[in-house]
């Protein structure tokens, strides 16, 4: 494939002493240490509470590649690895070679996904992003397609031919059937992996 292809692109928490009173005769006296346990209890339950709620709330995990990557979770194997005459597609980008993973092909192209560092936009950070290079058949490659982390569910990640006879669209795990669904009058489609679909019309 030597023409570049269509790019679509497509959301952290917070980490008492008290003095012992003795016992006095007074009712005055009473009522104040009442007042102080009372007080002292409701300060021990609002930590506790507090901790348990640090406990449940869940990791943000929106740039986290691996969520949608299952395989950066393990060793690069020989297979994700690009093809040396893809290999100058990832200049300038600031990807890792040894963080590319094989998602799934179509007819005469690979489909390979990687992480990427933060975007920038109009000079602000935008955050970390995600990436799908297309490998033709002669194991090169002329573009790659990037889009946020954290926006990743909104629409995922497509890839086209430019006469869209094959694809490869990286979507969230969750989303796999109903984004399949939502192509069920384009000719081609097909779910390849848990969350990596492919178009082939050749």
């Amino acid at each position: 494939m030597s023409e570049a292809v269509k790019n679509r692109e497509h959301a952290p928490g917070q980490r008492s002493h008290f003095q012992h009173l003795r016992p006095q005769d007074s009712s005055a006296s009473t009522r104040k240490r009442l007042g102080l346990r009372i007080g002292a209890g409701a300060i021990a339950g609002g930590l506790v509470l507090g901790a348990l709620a640090l406990a449940l709330t869940p990791e943000d995990r929106s740039e986290d590649a691996s969520r949608i990557i299952g395989s950066l979770t393990r060793a690069q194997q020989e297979v994700d690895k690009l093809p040396a005459g893809a290999l100058p597609v990832l200049a300038n980008t600031g990807i890792d070679p040894t963080q590319t993973r094989l998602l799934g092909h179509s007819a005469t192209i690979r489909y390979y996904g990687a992480p990427a560092p933060e975007k920038t936009i109009n000079g602000a950070a935008a955050g970390k992003t995600i990436c799908m290079i297309p490998v033709d058949a002669r194991g090169e490659s002329k573009s790659l397609g990037c889009t946020l982390l954290k926006s990743f569910e909104s629409y995922g990640l497509k890839i086209e031919s430019p006469d869209r006879t094959e694809a490869g669209w990286l979507v969230v795990p969750a989303a796999a059937e109903s984004s399949l669904e939502s192509v069920k009058n384009e000719a081609g489609w097909s779910r390849q992996a848990p969350n990596f679909l492919v178009r082939n019309n050749n």
